[in-house]
């Protein structure tokens, strides 16, 4: 029964504070004991008690299970990130993975007031146990105050190298953004290609827009479309939006959606039309920003106004 920390800590950002949680798929239940892997199995029909008994009784990998499993829910099994952290917190002594995830509980706030010191302690330790991706966790937070920049860069550079996604992704949004330094295109654009080579869906979503603008190196929309569409495929809520920009502005002479005027070509099909609408609508559904919403509001008008006027070709 894999449980991949890509998953709860996308469910964690629904947390206060963590704006960018880290991802890696974390040891299955293989390397547990029969007895935990028999009680994972009664957790997915909604039955906790066996997991709570062994992890009460002292049983590291119970305690971390359990701890993940009132963290983010499961099933019928409500969220308690109190509890959670709680029992991660006895999971931490002989397991990297839950020392991690006690920094993102103290980053975050999960189990009461978010606290940065113990998070920097929790991902130093985490990291000091061989959790590579406390490293780039805690250089991330190092980020944030531009006198510890430089010093958080190399913690995330350390675990990149070591071939960590999201911190390959991390070193790539310093570099296009410029945290520790000036902004590097090239190397940003290098750092996503990296991370999205192994499927970070951040990192695709990234790069697709460098792709898009040419930033960082050649420019190719064909190439963008193909990223934001495996993206999409794969569970990206933030890639509808552009994928339809894209086809709008290919039919808008170069336009996105906004106020002013359009040179609409000829003759567009209203089959066409219809799957930038979709698009559209996916990202109103999918995507909760509330720019995108605006946005997709917006287009979908201008498409309705669009397929019904004379020089649309019907087909």
């Amino acid at each position: 029964m894999p449980w991949p920390l890509s998953q709860f800590a996308a469910m964690l950002l629904a947390l206060p504070v963590l704006a960018q949680a880290p991802a890696q798929p974390l040891p299955d239940s293989a390397s547990a004991s029969p007895a935990v892997q028999e009680a994972l199995k009664k957790v997915d029909d909604g039955d906790v008690a066996p997991l709570v008994k062994l992890a009460d009784g002292g049983d590291a990998d119970a305690q971390y299970y359990a701890g993940l499993v009132y963290l983010f829910g499961r099933g019928a099994i409500a969220k308690d990130p109190a509890r959670g952290c709680a029992y991660e917190e006895k999971a931490s002594a002989r397991r990297g993975d839950a020392m991690h995830l006690v920094g993102m509980c103290h980053q975050s706030g999960a189990a009461g007031t978010p606290d940065k010191a113990k998070a920097e302690a929790a991902y130093t330790r985490a990291a000091a146990m061989g959790f590579t991706k406390s490293k780039c966790a805690l250089g991330q937070m190092l980020m944030a105050d531009p006198q510890s920049a430089a010093r958080g860069l190399q913690l995330c550079k350390e675990a990149a190298d070591a071939g960590d996604a999201d911190a390959q992704a991390a070193v790539g949004n310093a570099y296009f953004n410029g945290t520790a330094g000036e902004r590097d295109l090239k190397a940003a654009r290098s750092w996503y290609e990296k991370a999205a080579k192994q499927n970070n869906l951040d990192a695709s979503r990234r790069l697709g827009e460098m792709y898009a603008k040419g930033d960082g190196g050649p420019k190719d929309e064909k190439k963008a479309m193909e990223l934001w569409t495996a993206g999409e495929k794969a569970g990206d809520p933030l890639v509808s939006i552009l994928v339809a920009d894209q086809l709008f502005s290919e039919i808008s002479g170069g336009r996105k959606p906004g106020p002013g005027t359009y040179a609409f070509r000829g003759g567009v099909p209203t089959k066409d039309i219809e799957v930038i609408e979709e698009w559209y609508r996916q990202a109103k559904t999918k995507d909760p920003r509330p720019d995108v919403q605006a946005r997709a509001d917006y287009a979908l008008s201008i498409l309705a106004g669009l397929k019904s006027a004379s020089n649309v070709k019907k087909r």
